[in-house]
């Protein structure tokens, strides 16, 4: 199985993920900022952003849920 920054990775990159997210709102920002995405490794990947991460990085919601347990046990 890959860690989160591996599938981050294969997602083409914390940039990438950030623009995919959405449109840039009125205050210049994204829904999901690339800052945001870096923290991912550390405290796993909101299940809210899994249907993205799906679709970029071709993986699965088991991939994610084993990566999100391994960053959260590595953090604790």
């Amino acid at each position: 199985m890959r860690t989160i920054a591996d599938i981050i990775t294969a997602a083409g990159g914390a940039r990438r993920i950030s623009e995919a997210s959405g449109p840039v709102d009125a205050s210049g920002k994204r829904p999901l900022t690339y800052d945001a995405v870096y923290k991912w490794s550390k405290i796993g990947i909101p299940d809210r952003h899994w249907p993205l991460l799906m679709s970029l990085a071709e993986t699965s919601p088991d991939e994610l849920y084993v990566a999100n347990l391994a960053a959260r046990e590595t953090a604790a």
